[in-house]
């Protein structure tokens, strides 16, 4: 049995900021204001800690499957930290190089909305918590970020 979440006052409002598969760490504050244990040390994968939380609705978590590759899996050879990850440097999760596809990259910063959306392009989905519908939050909220969604459901699975 699925059910499905509505995204309407948090669609805009969290923008990407860490990823320990299957979990996706979301963020109110612009992605140079959150940190996390040893962000600033690589590999992040064997380092950093999950995103710190100083405020209520402050970090969102969401699951996510599918074929999405995280930095640590043979992106360029390099090691990076959270914070060059968040400052762009390569994406979160990405697809892999096939013929004729388009390859995915879901960026830090990356809002709500477009992540379910390129999660799902990818052939993966999105799993709320059941407890989504007590977020209280402002239309019009924003999270810092450079991503300009395309229109995407509005649901995600829960």
């Amino acid at each position: 049995m699925g059910m499905t979440a509505n995204l309407d006052g948090a669609r805009h409002a969290y923008g990407l900021c860490f990823v320990r598969a299957p979990w996706a760490y979301f963020t109110r504050l612009k992605l140079d204001q959150q940190w996390g244990d040893g962000w600033e040390r690589a590999p992040y994968e064997q380092l950093a800690g999950a995103p710190y939380t100083d405020g209520p609705e402050q970090i969102l978590t969401v699951a996510f499957d599918g074929p999405l590759y995280t930095p640590d899996l043979g992106y360029d050879g390099k090691e990076r930290s959270v914070n060059e990850i968040n400052r762009g440097e390569m994406p979160w999760l990405r697809t892999q190089n096939f013929v004729g596809n388009a390859p995915i990259h879901i960026m830090a910063g990356v809002t709500l909305e477009s992540f379910v959306e390129q999660v799902e392009l990818a052939g993966g989905h999105v799993f709320a918590p059941l407890g989504w519908g007590a977020l209280r939050l402002e239309p019009g909220e924003r999270a810092a970020s450079s991503d300009s969604p395309a229109p995407a459901s509005n649901t995600v699975k829960a």
